[in-house]
């Protein structure tokens, strides 16, 4: 069932992220995010949303984000691992929000992030590969 509820999630997610072209799974900036580890890759999830969310001239790359999840579960780093590393996954976050905020003097939640997407795309970031320009 909680399978059900992910893959219903990420579709609807993925309806919303019509404009712009995905990036192909085999970009390097694709498999930096696909190669690391379960708190640090949610951790990125998170941030693009934020940024994605914060700035009109990104969305959210939701169809890539749920085919790099089917990925990450065939090789045990996907969603369904998740689960047991909720507390590292929490810790990780804050981590690289504040590290993300004091690179890019912005405050997530509070400050335009369009700068700072464009800082990540340009940077070729793991988080920038689900950055998708407008």
């Amino acid at each position: 069932m909680t399978r059900g509820l992910m893959i219903g999630a990420a579709l609807t997610l993925a309806a919303c992220s019509t404009t712009g072209a995905a990036r192909s799974f085999d970009d390097p900036v694709v498999q930096k995010l696909f190669t690391q580890s379960t708190p640090a890759y949610y951790a990125n999830l998170t941030l693009a949303t934020q940024i994605a969310q914060s700035c009109a001239r990104y969305d959210y790359d939701a169809a890539l984000d749920f085919q790099l999840n089917e990925a990450r579960n065939e090789v045990g780093r996907g969603s369904l691992s998740a689960i047991a590393q909720r507390d590292a996954i929490d810790i990780e976050s804050d981590v690289a929000k504040r590290s993300f905020q004091a690179r890019h003097g912005v405050e997530v939640g509070a400050n335009d992030l369009c700068a700072a997407g464009d800082a990540e795309t340009l940077e070729g970031s793991a988080l920038s590969a689900l950055l998708i320009p407008v």
